[in-house]
């Protein structure tokens, strides 16, 4: 008796902790940086702002939006606030602002990490080959998505927990200037010249992976 009281008691417990570490995760089905569209406030190319039910597209890095009962994908944007968050077009693709100056910002670029995606090991008896050309036709039917295309938009979220999850890289990246550079010091110094970055990082100390450290580097995309 004592036995199966503990052993339900270790059940339990295991089901409380599975509770606890539930948590959203984006897959095959759903490429979406949130769990289901929600009210954004679009700022448009004319200046227009506009609130529709969006989400964040990871495949392509754009904008979807909920028109009717489709989903379509927008380009003519120049910002969207979604809650908290607040994303930038930057050089044609949707990235989440971590630091504001006035000069620029420092974003964040959230693309989907296909060499780990493809190499996945197989479940249940399938293949890692076969797995990933399944994960990529499921992306790229999400992923060709325009604004002259659109997909149904029920029909995608009653697939959402059927795909395999997302394996993402997050990289941090200057957009200032109307240009978006991978915030490094390899590509910064490609970028307007490494004699420039070495002397002004004589004047500045610059924690690489701090945003609000790298907004020091905005004065040196200065036209």
């Amino acid at each position: 008796m004592k036995k199966l009281l503990l052993l339900t008691a270790m059940m339990l417990c295991g089901v409380f902790a599975f509770a606890d570490e539930d948590e959203y995760l984006p897959t095959t089905t759903w490429p979406y940086v949130y769990q289901d569209f929600s009210a954004g406030y679009v700022t448009l190319t004319d200046g227009s702002v506009k609130t529709m039910l969006v989400n964040v597209n990871l495949v392509r890095e754009t904008l979807h939006f909920i028109d009717g009962e489709m989903i379509r994908e927008t380009y003519d944007l120049v910002s969207v606030k979604i809650g908290d968050d607040l994303w930038v077009n930057a050089g044609g693709r949707i990235r989440k602002v971590l630091a504001k100056g006035e000069d620029g910002c420092i974003v964040e670029g959230i693309d989907v990490d296909y060499a780990t995606l493809n190499s996945t090991g197989g479940a249940y008896g399938s293949s890692s080959t076969t797995l990933g050309t399944m994960a990529l036709t499921s992306l790229e039917g999400i992923g060709a998505t325009n604004s002259s295309t659109s997909l149904n938009h029920m029909e995608l979220k009653a697939s959402k927990n059927n795909g395999q999850i997302l394996p993402l890289v997050r990289k941090k990246y200057i957009f200032a200037g109307g240009k978006c550079i991978f915030a490094t010091r390899k590509d910064i110094s490609e970028e307007v010249g490494a004699d420039a970055v070495k002397t002004f990082l004589k004047t500045v100390k610059v924690k690489w992976n701090s945003p609000e450290s790298l907004l020091q580097l905005l004065p040196l995309f200065k036209k």
